[in-house]
């Protein structure tokens, strides 16, 4: 004769597991939602940038005849850039608002 393993609380666990899944979606239902949580910190260094992206956008000293110049050059195909001068007028730049 062979007895197999009996588990008389099997349907009782399993209704008591169903149930207590039930209670978790109901409390996370339920639940209140935070918000306002986020919380974001900008540097000064990121603030200044900010700002001075804010103010070349607002600029009026934009040298339109500058401007349409290097647009026909391009146009033309004979606008050729130094690039020792962009990179030392780009550090140049940094240097001044960064000290």
């Amino acid at each position: 004769m062979t007895i197999n393993k009996i588990n008389v609380f099997g349907g009782y666990e399993s209704q008591r597991l169903e149930h207590l899944e039930q209670q978790k979606k109901e409390a996370h239902k339920n639940a209140p939602v935070e918000s306002g949580t986020d919380k974001i910190s900008i540097s000064d260094e990121g603030r200044l940038q900010a700002n001075i992206i804010k103010a070349a956008h607002e600029g009026d000293d934009i040298r339109q005849d500058v401007v349409a110049k290097i647009k026909a050059q391009i146009e033309a195909g004979e606008y050729k850039p130094d690039s020792k001068d962009i990179a030392a007028n780009l550090v140049r730049q940094e240097l001044d608002i960064w000290g």
